[in-house]
Formats: C-alpha cells, sequence, structure tokens
C-alpha cells in the first residue's frame, strides 16, 4: 500500500527507501494528468555522455538548470554522477507543481492538496486514497467510489485550507533533496521568463517536459527562447531529452554560439522531436 503524505513528509529521508518514495510519488498525478514520479537511474548513461560532452568542449560547470524534475529523483543522480566526475555545480531544478499542502480533516484523517486547493492524496485513518480512476478501479467497483469521494473530501479539505489550522505546507519532491548543500528546487512556469534566471547557466537539461504532448508548438517555441535567455554565454550547453514509452532515449545536446544561435553538439538517438525550435531560435 502507498505511503500517506502525512507519513511521507514526517519521516527522514534515511527511512524512506527509494521503492517507498517511487510509489509515493507514481500515486500523485497532476491536474495535467502528469505523475510526480521520475524513476532514479534511468538516465545513467545519458549522464555519462553529458560528462564527455563537458570535458570535450572544457565546459566551466557552476551553475546547471534542471527543467521538469518531478520529485527531483533523476536530479539527484544527475548530481551524484557529475560529483564523481569531478564537478561541483550548484544545481537548480524547477517544476511546475512544488508546493503542497497537508490539511487535517479529523482524527486520523488528512488531504493532500495541491495550490489549486485539488485534492491529489487522501489519508483516511492511516489507509491512503487516490483521487483518480485507473483501468483496474472498473474491476473493483472504485470507479464509482473515488468521484463521490473526490468531491466530499475536495471541498471539505479546500475549506480547511483557507482557514488554515493546523495546515503544513511540503515540497513535491524527494526528502533527498530537502538539505541539499547544492541542490535548490522552486517552483516555476517554464512559459513564464524568469528574470533571476537570465544569463546564470552553463548547462540546463529539460527531460521530458518540452515535447508535443504537453505543449502545442506555440508555447514550446516561447519555453525554448525562454531557455535560450537562460543561458550564461556563447559555450553554454542545453540538452533537451524525451524517453519514449520504450524506454528509447533521443535528445539533442546544442551549444550557445556567438549572436545567440544554437548549434547542434551530439544527438542521442533520433534527436529531438523539438530540434527545428531550437535552431530556429
Amino acid at each position: 500500500m502507498t505511503i500517506a503524505a502525512s507519513q511521507f513528509f514526517s519521516r527522514a529521508a534515511d527511512a524512506l527507501p527509494q521503492q517507498v518514495e517511487d510509489a509515493f510519488f507514481s500515486s500523485i498525478k497532476n491536474p495535467n494528468n502528469t505523475f510526480k514520479c521520475t524513476w532514479g537511474g534511468r538516465f545513467d548513461e545519458i549522464d555519462q555522455r553529458l560528462v564527455q560532452a563537458l570535458r570535450q568542449r572544457r565546459v566551466e560547470l557552476n551553475e546547471l538548470l534542471d527543467v521538469g524534475v518531478s520529485s527531483g529523483a533523476t536530479t539527484l543522480d544527475l548530481w551524484d554522477t557529475l560529483r564523481r566526475e569531478g564537478f561541483r555545480p550548484r544545481i537548480t531544478g524547477t517544476d511546475y507543481t512544488i508546493h503542497a499542502w497537508i490539511v487535517p480533516l479529523g482524527p486520523n484523517c488528512s488531504a493532500l492538496l495541491n495550490e489549486e486547493g485539488q485534492l491529489l492524496q487522501a489519508d483516511l485513518f492511516g489507509w491512503s486514497m487516490r483521487p483518480w480512476r485507473r483501468r483496474m478501479d472498473y474491476l473493483t467497483g472504485m470507479w464509482l467510489v473515488r468521484p463521490l469521494l473526490r468531491r466530499l473530501l475536495g471541498r471539505r479539505a479546500a475549506r480547511k485550507l483557507r482557514e488554515g489550522i493546523g495546515v503544513r505546507k511540503v515540497e513535491l519532491v524527494s526528502p533527498r533533496l530537502r538539505d541539499h548543500d547544492s541542490i535548490t528546487v522552486v517552483q516555476d512556469n517554464v512559459l513564464v521568463s524568469r528574470d533571476t534566471f537570465a544569463g546564470r547557466f552553463d548547462l540546463i537539461r529539460a527531460a521530458n517536459v518540452l515535447n508535443e504532448n504537453y505543449f502545442p508548438k506555440g508555447e514550446l517555441k516561447q519555453a525554448v527562447e525562454n531557455l535560450c535567455t537562460y543561458l550564461r554565454g556563447p559555450g553554454s550547453l542545453l540538452f533537451i531529452i524525451r524517453t519514449l514509452p520504450s524506454g528509447e532515449h533521443h535528445g539533442t545536446l546544442f551549444a550557445l554560439r556567438e549572436k545567440g544561435a544554437l548549434e547542434v553538439v551530439e544527438r542521442i538517438g533520433a534527436g529531438s522531436e523539438i530540434e527545428e525550435l531550437l535552431s530556429a531560435a
């Protein structure tokens, strides 16, 4: 059974095995139908290729931006790889949904809500309940129960959140990031330019976030333009990669040239599906 948010965010990081962490974030579904889980170890080979590119191009890696980190598991993997290879960058991880609240509903009952007051999980006497349906629910009959519980608990929890009594704010990222010396996670919308990021990063990675399943072409173009302004200067790198359901990785590593143009440094698999947008940025 998936651990409830009230327990998950009350335990020390070393008391939460990786499988428990992965199961918890796999149960959290965002309003855009994406999940907060990103499995650790999925980019190990890709991280090594990124290190090789950094060495070959002699990039002085001081600050790194990781876009769309979900739970932050792959951000931690990347940091570990860089550290082993002698790099010590400051990493800023971003995601659209970071902040959430645990709201008490009664004795041994609580709810996890996002900033919009939407129910992400309910804790009923130690039993965690997902508010979203899955295929198995049509076999068990839970497809009828979940919408009813979502409405009843969601309304009560939203009211309690507004009252603010006993409410606890949490961050929907791996507990291993809570006190990390070199990684900071912030809530951010990649479609909105952030002045504090301008001209700041030597390397930007956007993994499994900038693709046509999530954004129309116009919004992808805006996201690309924003990311380009965050690069420090000529020689800085931008890495766009996507993992297919088959497990295959396809991405492109770009380098910033003079006058803001981008050049392709390396392709993984077939390259990024939005490579044309970046080449024209």
